[in-house]
């Protein structure tokens, strides 16, 4: 019967924890007629009538079976510990009744083995004290939970910093509002200070009564956190005006004036400011403080704002030679390149926090990139936007996983864009084996789609297809709740190219087909609603789906290939992909007419919205064709157009095309008989070998074959003949060097001179 007893509980519990706590009550009451003196069947029963009870009509009488059946537990087990919390969690946080009962039971559990059991009992006698009006005993609980919290700091840095917090904010307000004591109740809050929370209200009120007791440097302090944090406009704008009104009485304070700064440069509609009051600002407290850097950046800011390029360089030189913060930097680098027209040698990154190296990394990618970026400064504006992007991380890695730091870095959604924007900025610089680290760290910290995303761009780049098709499942899961039909499209053109490069090509062409008919419907249903950009923008997703159609009619004949891509231009004319298709294949088949014609007309469509990589294929086929058909002018201004959108070469992919175009335009020089040219470009390719530590394989021989061709034509005929001689130290049997070492050292008339 015991056996039966135990067996009938286990199911009963499992019907509780699926969530289905009517039907486990119903089945409890049914045990409890047979078994009614068995403690796990009172319990049970508490615990479904307590969870009944959320969002019920019927909560008061659900509540009363819960505290019941706790109760009657409690007489067949009085210590019984899980009873008693939940009776004094529902009279006290619930209820509000039987306040001394319940207090009686916190006592008792406060003294519990169980480490979570005597924090909850803590916590419910607090409360309980406090509506009971015993302020003095709920004070000595504060305290007792401040100590327990920092005992337990280390064990999760975020969720103690925030909890103490608040819990100083609760002992601050216990001596402003029912001890009258502003004294004891500012030492609250300063002492929980280094503990950040998020309730920007109570930091007003924090500030205000700080300078209440002419503690100024505090309160401005407490104002900057205040107004950087916002989210409470009306309240901000008065600490702002009080501010104003303090040094207009002479009473002067950095932290003050530091917070006027930042209230002008964010609510400057708000409170009556702009560039010229900022700017007059930051020039009369320059005159007080000329070792300060705080007003020198927010003068450089004001000019910045309104495009005075050169009379904001000064300024914001001065504020990062003096410590500077990391939006000036930013302001700094840009301003410099612009005037300059070079980057300027960052001697030391300023010392600012992870939120704000994070706001400057983003500013930099979207204000000051997009403005200076040229194509022989793109890889160091990369870089230096990963640096930003560096320093956020570390900070912030620094506090969640190390336990040090400031409080004010507890922001884990910052932290997990930060991870977002930095790995891409490291996949951008082809370290893709770090970036897929920092993008699985941030979706753990706050997870989002487009880190996932992110992710799976780091692991098709190296190939790990499976982690790919796992990653890129989970994001389409998302839904249309969280998606675009353009980001579906997106993520899934990568999921087909993760499972066609797991050689899965049935599933692959089953969810092409399944794709395909997605895309249809859409365009058929919502494309006349759709703007021109739109459309364009949801096509160039589409064709990642196409680049997997092609591979896998691309394993078949390629005119049956062409013939499919045909028959798609006849459904839809305008679509460039299928162009796009086209030329490629037709490329392949060597019909170099008919892959120029589809180059032109798939240009032609797309217009100047055309993405790199597809602007990178379209000119190096179409200029090989024009190579291959001997029109040697034409694949030169392909190719030199092609040349220009990797140099300076991002990463090795850049550096790959560089060195095959290089060789390509060589090959166009000389049959055009511009020698130096060739000569060039040929050593242009070379180089590439020298700069990233490649092997010399068969298209270094040719690079090297095709100088030394120049050097020859040129005249240079030692430079000819050394070139051919180093080649064949490194390959003996090469047959074209080997001929051309036979053929150039015959010479001229006098030859058999040399000959022993």
């Amino acid at each position: 019967m015991q056996q039966q007893n135990i067996a009938d509980l286990e199911h009963l519990q499992s019907i509780c924890n699926s969530g289905n706590y009517a039907e486990c009550l119903e089945a409890v009451n049914l045990f409890l007629l047979f078994n009614p003196d068995s403690p796990d069947g009172l319990l049970l029963k508490g615990k479904c009538a307590f969870e009944l009870s959320y969002n019920s009509e019927d909560a008061g009488n659900m509540l009363e079976v819960a505290i019941s059946s706790f109760e009657a537990l409690l007489k067949l087990a009085p210590g019984y510990e899980e009873a008693m919390l939940f009776i004094a969690y529902i009279n006290i946080c619930i209820r509000g009744t039987n306040l001394s009962e319940s207090i009686a039971y916190c006592n008792q559990l406060a003294i519990s083995n169980l480490p979570d059991t005597r924090l909850k009992a803590i916590r419910y006698r607090q409360e309980a004290y406090y509506q009971s009006g015993d302020i003095d005993h709920a004070l000595a609980d504060l305290d007792l939970l401040i100590n327990i919290s920092k005992e337990n700091i280390s064990e999760d840095r975020g969720r103690a910093d925030y909890e103490i917090g608040v819990l100083y904010t609760k002992k601050a307000a216990l001596y402003l509002e029912h001890k009258n004591d502003p004294f004891n109740a500012l030492g609250a809050y300063r002492e929980g200070l280094p503990f950040r929370h998020k309730d920007v209200r109570v930091y007003c009120l924090f500030a205000h009564l700080a300078l209440d007791n002419q503690d100024y440097e505090l309160g401005g302090k407490v104002a900057q956190i205040a107004l950087f944090m916002g989210d409470a406009d009306e309240e901000l704008i008065k600490l702002y005006f009080r501010l104003d009104e303090l040094t207009r009485e002479g009473i002067i304070s950095q932290s003050i004036i530091y917070a006027m700064f930042i209230a002008l440069k964010i609510y400057k509609e708000r409170v009556n400011g702009g560039t010229v009051e900022l700017l007059s600002l930051a020039q009369s407290y320059i005159k007080t403080y000329p070792d300060w850097s705080v007003p020198y950046h927010y003068a450089g800011a004001a000019l910045y704002e309104v495009k005075s390029y050169h009379e904001a360089l000064p300024y914001l030189q001065k504020s990062i030679e003096l410590g500077g913060l990391a939006l000036g930097l930013q302001r700094f680098i840009e301003i410099s390149c612009r005037i300059n027209g070079e980057l300027p040698l960052i001697k030391e990154w300023p010392e600012d926090s992870a939120v704000m190296y994070y706001n400057a990394g983003v500013s930099f990618f979207y204000e000051s990139e997009a403005e200076i970026r040229t194509k022989s400064n793109a890889r160091e504006l990369l870089q230096i936007r990963a640096g930003f992007y560096k320093i956020s991380y570390d900070a912030f890695y620094n506090y969640f996983y190390n336990g040090k730091g400031d409080s004010g870095d507890n922001e884990p959604h910052i932290f997990a864009m930060c991870c977002n924007n930095y790995g891409i900025a490291l996949s951008e610089l082809g370290d893709y084996e770090n970036a897929i680290e920092i993008h699985k760290r941030g979706y753990a910290l706050s997870p989002f789609w487009e880190q996932l995303y992110s992710l799976s761009v780091a692991l098709l780049a190296t190939q790990r297809y499976q982690e790919a098709v796992d990653v890129l499942e989970q994001a389409t899961a998302y839904g249309s709740d969280y998606l675009s039909f353009e980001d579906y499209i997106d993520l899934k053109g990568k999921y087909l190219t993760a499972i066609y490069g797991l050689g899965l090509k049935e599933e692959a062409k089953a969810h092409l087909t399944e794709v395909e008919e997605e895309y249809n419907n859409f365009i058929k249903t919502y494309g006349n609603g759709l703007t021109e950009r739109e459309l364009f923008t949801l096509s160039e997703k589409y064709i990642v789906v196409q680049n997997v159609r092609h591979d896998l009619l691309s394993e078949g004949s390629l005119e049956d290939a062409t013939r499919r891509w045909k028959d798609e231009l006849d459904k839809n004319p305008d679509d460039n992909s299928s162009w796009y298709m086209l030329m490629q294949n037709y490329y392949q088949l060597k019909d170099y007419h008919q892959c120029i014609a589809c180059a032109n007309n798939y240009q032609s469509i797309k217009g100047e919205a055309i993405t790199v990589d597809s602007v990178q294929k379209v000119y190096f086929m179409r200029g090989m064709s024009y190579l291959f058909l001997e029109d040697y002018n034409r694949a030169k201004e392909n190719l030199n157009i092609l040349l220009g959108t990797c140099q300076p070469p991002v990463n090795e992919s850049d550096e790959s095309i560089a060195c095959n175009t290089n060789l390509s335009l060589a090959q166009c020089s000389y049959a055009l008989k511009e020698w130096d040219e060739s000569i060039d470009y040929s050593l242009a390719a070379i180089a590439c070998y020298d700069r990233n530590g490649w092997r010399c394989d068969d298209t270094w021989i040719m690079a090297a074959l095709q100088y030394a061709d120049g050097c020859k034509a040129a005249g240079e005929v030692d430079a000819a003949i050394e070139t051919v001689n180093n080649i064949l130290k490194i390959a003996p049997q090469n047959e074209e060097a080997l001929k051309r070492k036979h053929e150039w050292k015959r010479g001229g008339l006098f030859s058999f001179l040399k000959r022993g």
